[in-house]
């Protein structure tokens, strides 16, 4: 029996990465929680949502910009190799499975 392969289209949605309120995930809980921190540290209210606002908009751009950029930073310690955004392809819409 020979070896062939399938394509299906891929749902670009499922793809793209976890965002809440168009930050990635893991940014804004990291955010939340900074600024949680720091309102029972201190027990003030301006401090945090000015932490808060800025952590957001920093994840934001940083989304903008390029959206796993995070990703890279925090595996940058366990990976010695460049990043170069130009060379990277465009995420294809099929996807080939071997039966």
């Amino acid at each position: 029996m020979a070896m062939g392969t399938h394509r299906w289209t891929a749902i670009a949605a499922l793809s793209a990465p976890l965002t809440i309120l168009g930050v990635e995930r893991r940014w804004f809980i990291l955010s939340l929680t900074a600024s949680a921190v720091m309102l029972n540290l201190f027990k003030a209210f301006f401090g945090p949502a000015l932490l808060f606002g800025l952590l957001y908009a920093l994840g934001l751009l940083a989304h903008y910009r390029d959206p796993e950029m995070l990703r890279i930073v925090a595996n940058s310690s366990r990976f010695r190799a460049r990043y170069d955004p130009a060379k990277a392809a465009a995420r294809p819409r099929t996807v080939e499975v071997a039966v």
